[in-house]
């Protein structure tokens, strides 16, 4: 066995390297600790078991990887014989999986964004009570039940449609769009296109550029509940707002009426209070100016009082209509709110309470009651004077009972 430098080892280690086989590689990897040195790049790619080192020549001409990112690495391996060290050189660097994903997704967002679709003066605004919503999500999963309970608990009579789309895989974007397309123009007050969290791969539906004009194209203003609240979507920035989670989505479009409904039952007590002050004001005072006008001379003044004392009560009815007036009117704003929200039942009792009411109008026995007697003579009803003759024995009966009686004159109206 002859004797070699390492010199002459590490050349033959690099000739043999230079061979075409290790040339044109195609390398898949995870970044670490990528590095800009000067004009150039040096890193690591890994995987599970091995990594190897890596150099980028004019990195600024190349895509610049992010540590942790699964990259495709196409270059060659070249043998530093001064340090004894392989470094796979690379030529191009490409993303891989959901690198390469998040590159398109990134791409298509700028594209959108200088098209003027994230612009705040396209959005529209969110109704403060909404009465009826539309959910776009998966009926199985469980966001919907999230969703449901949280309106539910603030407000039981909101409309709640959900709208059955699939929220993941190849084409679902485009059967989101379709579906907002359809329902866009049913008169909702507000759509929420819902799905709990996942891969950027399980949310790539909602980076659809379909789904995405379709959102921007919308007439109901839409409210976008995606992933959770660290994550972000196309539709995040094209949707008229955004929930940071399906739940926050509930919270945002349902009202809490049972908070409205204190809100106005303190309203009124107030008005109520106000305006009770108000009139006890004016009776002092009235009663001040009677006092007064008493001392300075009962006689001289009786003329006076007596004028205002109509003036008074005139005045005092006049506050209490006002006052009247103001807690009917307080009062109508909450029947009709609550008129709103049950006017399928009241519309129901207001059929029924006219048929009965017609029901009972055409009752016999409600004429009777009025004073008025079915008259007959041998069984058949009469009405008419002209069939009765005298000597006839006729029976009348009416709301409380019957009598019979014999006819001793017949006298006819003539026309």
């Amino acid at each position: 066995m002859s004797l070699i430098s390492v010199t002459e080892l590490n050349l033959a280690i690099k000739k043999s390297l230079d061979g075409s086989e290790f040339r044109a590689l195609e390398v898949v990897g995870e970044v670490s600790g990528y590095k800009i040195s000067g004009p150039h790049a040096y890193f690591t790619v890994k995987d599970e078991q091995s990594a190897i080192s890596c150099a980028s020549f004019y990195c600024a001409k190349k895509y610049q990887p992010k540590d942790g990112e699964q990259v495709i690495i196409k270059g060659g391996l070249d043998f530093w014989t001064k340090r004894g060290s392989v470094n796979l050189v690379a030529d191009e660097i490409q993303p891989y999986g959901n690198g390469l994903l998040a590159l398109k997704f990134e791409e298509l967002k700028k594209k959108l964004e200088a098209e003027g679709l994230f612009n705040p003066e396209h959005k529209k605004p969110i109704k403060k009570f909404n009465k009826n919503v539309l959910i776009l999500t998966s009926k199985t999963g469980a966001v919907i039940r999230d969703i449901k309970t949280t309106i539910r608990n603030k407000n039981p009579y909101m409309d709640i449609v959900v709208k059955d789309v699939r929220v993941q895989g190849d084409g679902a974007g485009e059967q989101i769009a379709k579906a907002l397309k359809n329902c866009d123009k049913l008169g909702y007050d507000v759509i929420v296109i819902a799905r709990g969290g996942g891969s950027l791969e399980d949310l790539a539906p909602f980076y659809d550029e379909t789904l995405a004009r379709a959102v921007y194209d919308a007439v109901t203003p839409v409210v976008s509940a995606v992933g959770h609240e660290t994550d972000f979507s196309l539709i995040d920035f094209v949707a008229d707002r955004r929930a940071a989670t399906p739940t926050a989505a509930a919270e945002l479009v349902a009202f809490d009426y049972y908070e409205l409904l204190s809100n106005i039952s303190a309203l009124m007590e107030y008005s109520q209070r106000a305006l009770s002050r108000k009139f006890s004001n004016k009776l002092r005072a009235f009663e001040l100016c009677q006092a007064k006008f008493s001392r300075s001379g009962e006689t001289f003044y009786a003329s006076k009082q007596a004028k205002l004392v109509a003036s008074f009560t005139k005045l005092s009815q006049n506050v209490r209509r006002v006052l009247n007036q103001k807690i009917i009117k307080v009062k109508e704003l909450n029947l009709k709110m609550l008129a709103l929200l049950s006017a399928s039942v009241q519309s129901a009792e207001e059929r029924s309470g006219r048929a009965f009411a017609k029901l009972d109008g055409l009752s016999p026995l409600k004429v009777l009651s009025r004073g008025y007697f079915k008259v007959s003579v041998g069984g058949t009803e009469l009405s008419s004077v002209k069939p009765i003759k005298k000597g006839d024995s006729v029976k009348a009966v009416g709301s409380d009972g019957s009598f019979e009686a014999q006819v001793t004159k017949v006298d006819l109206r003539k026309e």
